[in-house]
């Protein structure tokens, strides 16, 4: 019943990443053609038998036209001079008696940086390579050229002839870094970025979130602070577990009805005084808000996923969860407030995530070999999701907010005690929001199942099994899916 939330995100996403690769292909043809690096028989220029013979211009960014057609093959800088080096023919499915390549450079030369060459192989023999007497072409000769020959012709430039691309010229400067300082920073740097990361989390309170053993027991909730806000201060961060909790406090407190009808469900909002309306705390307001219409009185799983897919993301959840946090903020609880604190800590790991990708991918096409670079590329990457995955669990607390924080944890040990409460089933409905913002409701429910269990007048089924392990079952999905569903559709920045 979740489709609907996963599918707008998933099309939001696919859409950048289309206009991403579209743009790219764009770019891409609207560059000049282009011919394969392999040239085949086809693009021999002679019409006469047995001979072969190809005309090249080298332009003065360094690529290469073959009848104005730019070859995938350039100039690529080294060094200390700028080499071009071509695989003429390569197996040919013809045989030559003579072979002829004429390179025309963009303006005269008087010396190469060292001699041209052509180099032949496998079945051919090379008759030598010269600059023309004009200094402004490359000539290559070679003969007898078999169906194994590979034919390759070299042209060294000294620095400064060409003007090579900013990105080509950069791959040359990286070329000119010793291999071992690549393996050195790719061994290194991992291990660095692990540190930051492990500093980042050493900082925040974050060891305290998977933990929720303390010692000893409160027999009575510590406050009268809001189940919603008890989640977010035992669980560091917002989610479904908060509004599952707020959800149950405003039926406990008489704000809703919610009745399962075994393959769906409907909430009613209650008539309400003005009385306690003014009783609803702002982010209880919004979250009514939410779920119902202004004229609404009731809504169904159609209503809820309706409601949620006006929008790509839900600002009113998001303002649910800022609420929260503020009122923790104002009650001392937090050091700083979590949303804004998650959200600088996911905007680093976006960042980072960016950054190794790109000079990932830099550095995979222009990077020189062995790409040792592209394992410090690719730990950013990794440093940069993991950042992203646990920035909602680096939360500041106060003194107070840990001395609170504890005091929960013991009344939570009280709810998943292994002992039977008889008789007094009106403590189960008075602590069930807690329950379910202490992620305890099945243990606190253990507790009542000799008593008499009175079914609450805020809940109903169609078909309700007996018992209040039938309660339990039958009503935990209901609140579950509400709750998944008004969290999947928060905005992602807040956390």
């Amino acid at each position: 019943m979740r489709i609907g939330i996963y599918y707008r995100k998933f099309l939001f996403f696919t859409l950048v990443l289309a206009l991403s690769f579209g743009g790219w292909y764009l770019v891409k043809e609207t560059r000049l053609p282009s011919v394969s690096a392999s040239v085949e028989d086809n693009l021999n220029q002679s019409f006469e038998t047995g001979y072969f013979y190809l005309e090249m211009d080298l332009q003065k960014d360094g690529s290469i036209l073959i009848d104005d057609k730019k070859i995938k093959e350039g100039v690529q800088p080294r060094s200390d001079q700028d080499e071009f080096r071509y695989i003429i023919l390569n197996q040919p499915d013809e045989t030559y008696v003579e072979a002829e390549v004429v390179l025309n450079l963009p303006q005269k030369i008087t010396k190469l940086y060292s001699e041209p060459e052509i180099i032949a192989v496998h079945g051919a023999r090379s008759d030598g390579a010269y600059l023309d007497e004009s200094g402004k072409k490359v000539v290559y000769r070679a003969s007898d050229i078999s169906n194994s020959a590979t034919v390759t012709i070299v042209a060294q430039f000294p620095e400064g002839y060409l003007e090579l691309p900013a990105a080509e010229r950069l791959r040359g400067t990286l070329g000119k870094v010793s291999g071992l300082i690549w393996l050195a920073g790719g061994l290194v740097l991992p291990p660095i970025a692990l540190i930051i990361l492990l500093y980042i989390l050493y900082k925040s309170d974050f060891k305290l979130f998977g933990n929720l053993e303390t010692e000893g027991k409160m027999e009575y909730a510590p406050s009268l602070i809001s189940p919603a806000l008890v989640n977010v201060l035992v669980y560091g961060r917002v989610g479904a577990r908060t509004l599952m909790a707020m959800l149950v406090d405003l039926a406990t407190r008489g704000y809703i009805e919610i009745f399962n009808q075994g393959n769906d469900f409907v909430i009613y909002r209650r008539s309400l005084t003005q009385k306690q309306l003014s009783e609803l705390k702002p982010w209880e307001k919004i979250l009514i808000e939410k779920i119902f219409l202004p004229k609404q009185s009731k809504a169904g799983a159609v209503d809820v996923q309706a409601r949620l897919a006006r929008h790509l993301f839900s600002r009113k959840i998001a303002a649910v969860y800022l609420a929260l946090y503020w009122e923790g903020k104002d009650l001392g609880y937090f050091e700083d407030l979590p949303a804004k604190l998650h959200l600088r800590y996911r905007m680093l790991g976006i960042l980072i995530f960016f950054l190794g990708f790109f000079g990932y991918g830099f550095f995979a096409l222009f990077g020189p070999d062995p790409k040792f670079a592209l394992f410090f590329w690719l730990s950013l990457i990794i440093l940069g999701v993991l950042i992203v995955r646990v920035s909602p669990l680096i939360t500041a607390f106060t003194a107070k907010g840990k001395a609170a924080r504890n005091q929960w944890l013991k009344f939570r040990n009280y709810m998943i005690e292994d002992k039977e409460i008889r008789g007094w089933s009106e403590l189960f409905d008075q602590y069930l929001p807690y329950a379910f913002a202490l992620n305890c409701e099945a243990d606190w429910a253990a507790r009542f199942v000799k008593t008499n269990f009175v079914k609450p007048d805020w809940y109903d089924h169609v078909k309700l099994p007996g018992g209040i392990e039938g309660f339990v079952k039958s009503f935990w999905p209901v609140i579950n899916f509400i709750s998944e569903e008004l969290n999947l559709s928060s905005e992602p920045m807040v956390k």
